[in-house]
């Protein structure tokens, strides 16, 4: 971690110390309505896909300490659940949340599976994953990390005039291009290294025959699309294709309705949310931070978005203050934060231990 990031963690580990030793207790009891907690994947600190994907990325030990605070301060209930309250008008009367995952990563299944004991969750599920197709996203940024002159070929292939800096910044590109395209550039790119696409990671992925067993469990299975592209710059044939279909397949796999969505990158539009309706669908969640109460809308749902990073002190401890400011929404805006930081790192300040 660089000394910005670091002094940045903790400024922000004694600030929320600070704030959570003086108010925790009023602001977590002050919290009413519904948080949708998104985790991506559950891997320890030490392999490649915590490595290369930190973002998206909680270590086990982490989600259970994050599980444990959770149970003692808030209720765990379903995505049918908190439709169910939503659509009644109770969702103001509860302090709940409710745990998801999107893509469909094995590591969350399997430990969501011991750590939840009963309380369940809610995986959105690409269904390109259930035969072994690496998400698009996945397969970029190990491409471009192994062969970091593909940002250069990839930004000439765009029009740029400049390479791009990291994988992050090319895949930001590529996230405003449709799927087709993303595709074409794909096959294009790995045709000039020696990359062999049998050597992607398909087992850091669920598959189609653990999804009954997920179900039995008490997991809910929601959709992400098949092929998780950008709906927001699709066509809309292929919008609708997306939708529809990947509630079809598992709907087949699993013997149950699928009612729940979630759109990838959090991206919708009007037209997006009106065909994830007709399609059948009773919530669509979204990637916008914030708590749902009475009278949201139920194809808008707002979700708290949750990884290691996010909720750990700057030793890489989970902590609870932290934790607590990030649901409280104390963490939406970071300015203050930013300032101490730079007086600090300018040598206007001290802080100890």
């Amino acid at each position: 971690m660089g000394v910005v990031k670091t002094i940045k963690a903790f400024v922000k580990h004694l600030i929320a110390a600070r704030i959570y030793r003086i108010r925790g207790e009023q602001l977590i009891s002050q919290r009413r309505g519904i948080a949708i907690l998104m985790y991506h994947e559950i891997a320890p600190r030490h392999t490649q896909v915590f490595r290369q994907f930190p973002v998206l990325c909680t270590a086990p030990d982490t989600f259970e300490a994050q599980v444990t605070w959770l149970s003692q301060h808030f209720e765990i209930i379903s995505m049918d659940e908190a439709l169910r309250r939503l659509h009644a008008g109770i969702a103001d009367d509860s302090r709940a949340v409710v745990i998801t995952s999107d893509d469909g990563w094995r590591g969350f299944y399997q430990q969501a599976m011991s750590t939840l004991q009963g309380h369940g969750a809610t995986i959105y599920v690409t269904t390109g994953v259930l035969q072994g197709e690496v998400p698009w996203y996945v397969r970029w940024r190990l491409l471009l990390e192994h062969y970091p002159h593909l940002l250069r070929v990839l930004a000439h292939d765009l029009g740029r005039l400049e390479a791009f800096r990291d994988a992050d910044s090319a895949i930001a590109a590529l996230k405003q291009l449709d799927y087709a395209r993303i595709r074409s550039l794909w096959h294009q790119a790995i045709k000039d290294v020696p990359f062999d696409e049998a050597s992607l990671p398909k087992d850091w992925f669920m598959r189609q025959e653990e999804l009954p067993t997920a179900v039995q469990t008490g997991f809910t299975i929601g959709a992400h699309t098949v092929n998780h592209p950008i709906l927001t710059h699709e066509f809309d044939e292929v919008v609708r294709r997306e939708i529809s279909e990947s509630k079809q397949v598992l709907e087949t796999l699993t013997g149950m309705p699928v009612r729940h969505f979630a759109y990838p990158n959090g991206d919708h539009n009007e037209q997006v949310v009106r065909w994830v309706a007709e399609a059948g669908y009773a919530t669509a969640v979204t990637t916008q931070a914030g708590w749902n109460r009475s009278g949201s809308d139920v194809y808008r749902l707002r979700r708290f978005d949750v990884h290691e990073t996010m909720c750990t002190d700057h030793w890489g401890r989970f902590s609870e203050a932290i934790f607590a400011l990030y649901l409280a929404g104390a963490f939406g805006n970071l300015a203050p934060t930013n300032r101490i930081c730079a007086k600090i790192a300018g040598g206007g300040m001290q802080c100890d231990r």
